[in-house]
């Protein structure tokens, strides 16, 4: 007998699937925790990284005037995985300026200051209501860290419709930068598993589905088909894959 943990779940049945979890954890005097990744799942964070090459564009236009050309002709959808990858795909091949820019990248993509430019994936706020009015308790597992970015997060967060800052929600943040993310993440499994029931987990990176598909077995995972670390690796059986929540709903 094929076993129903190891079938990816069909998009337009997860959500009747995931209800009826919900439901029963809270029978089962159980919170119902449904795992959300921020950064390539909820949010598109393409126009953050867009915002903070136009700033540096701008700022060295006199002197770097083939890099204003070409960052003034780019949109979100040329954002690739990699500052220095997403450059190179659009013509700049100089080490040198390439190494500037994501040096300038790196010290603003990771604040507070610019998370405010991040949009809602399609589908996301809608579906995340959804389960949340049905007794579903949203925990934004992400791997921004509270030092520099949980103001940020929070704020955008509530911009957006996002159930946020109540007792029924969970935001978990790295205490620090320096943790890796998969580290961080794999870290709060145990947390997880002694606050409740995981009944869904959704993530852009395929490794951090597996690792929540292996932890959590009989739990709906489903990977957003967003830009992931290179060389990912493939995706465990019962992981589906789902261009955007609108999908689900």
């Amino acid at each position: 007998m094929t076993d129903p943990h190891q079938v990816p779940p069909k998009p337009d049945e997860a959500l009747a699937a995931i209800l009826t979890a919900i439901e029963a954890a809270k029978a089962d005097n159980l919170d119902p925790l449904l795992v959300f990744d921020l950064d390539g799942t909820l949010y598109d964070n393409a126009a953050r990284t867009l915002r903070i090459l136009l700033e540096f564009a701008h700022q060295h236009g006199h002197e770097l005037p083939e890099v204003l050309t070409t960052v003034q002709k780019m949109g979100p959808a040329d954002i690739v995985y990699g500052v220095g990858r997403t450059l190179r795909a659009q013509g700049l091949d100089d080490d040198a300026v390439i190494k500037r820019i994501e040096r300038f990248w790196f010290e603003r993509f990771f604040t507070n200051e610019y998370l405010h430019f991040d949009l809602p994936t399609r589908g996301a706020v809608e579906f995340v209501r959804r389960i949340y009015e049905a007794g579903g308790i949203p925990a934004y597992l992400t791997g921004r860290d509270a030092p520099n970015m949980l103001l940020g997060t929070i704020a955008t967060l509530q911009r957006d419709g996002f159930p946020v800052g109540t007792v029924d929600t969970r935001n978990i943040l790295k205490p620090d930068f320096e943790t890796a993310d998969h580290v961080y993440k794999a870290s709060v499994v145990d947390h997880l598993q002694k606050s409740g029931r995981v009944v869904a987990v959704f993530d852009n990176e395929p490794g951090l589905c597996n690792l929540f598909k292996r932890a959590f077995p009989a739990a709906t995972v489903f990977r957003l088909d967003m830009p992931c670390a290179p060389e990912p690796e493939p995706l465990d059986a019962g992981v589906g894959l789902i261009p955007h929540f609108a999908t689900l709903l």
